[in-house]
């Protein structure tokens, strides 16, 4: 039973799961990025709202000032989210694609570099 998990272990479908572990934590990280900037976000306009009962010309243009780079800011953050989600997408779709295509171009350089880097850290 051991030498049968042991094969297991070097398959090509065992080889592409440390890369979706990567992912998985990439997408993870992304989503509390973008958690985070729609609450600072939030709070922004939540200090815009508190500070609507003070008068004065000068925080009046400030707050105007304030709300317009905040909408700025808003506009550029999802263009850059939905820029970066479409080429991760189409980073994705080609990789899934070539993999399929040349399954043992992919396991035979992996193997390659697996033999190069035993090599290297017996060495050390």
């Amino acid at each position: 039973m051991q030498a049968n998990s042991q094969t297991e272990e070097r398959t090509p479908a065992r080889a592409l799961e440390a890369p979706q572990a990567s992912l998985d934590k990439l997408l993870q990280a992304k989503d509390q990025l973008a958690s985070d900037f729609g609450a600072l976000v939030s709070d922004a306009e939540e200090l815009l709202k508190s500070t609507a009962k003070y008068s004065g010309e000068g925080l009046n243009s400030a707050r105007v000032k304030f709300r317009d780079n905040l909408d700025h800011f808003k506009g550029r953050l999802a263009g850059a989210q939905d820029a970066a989600l479409d080429r991760w997408n189409r980073t994705a779709e080609a990789s899934n694609g070539y993999v399929h295509e040349n399954p043992w171009k992919i396991v035979s350089a992996a193997a390659a570099l697996g033999v190069i880097l035993g090599f290297l850290l017996r060495r050390k």
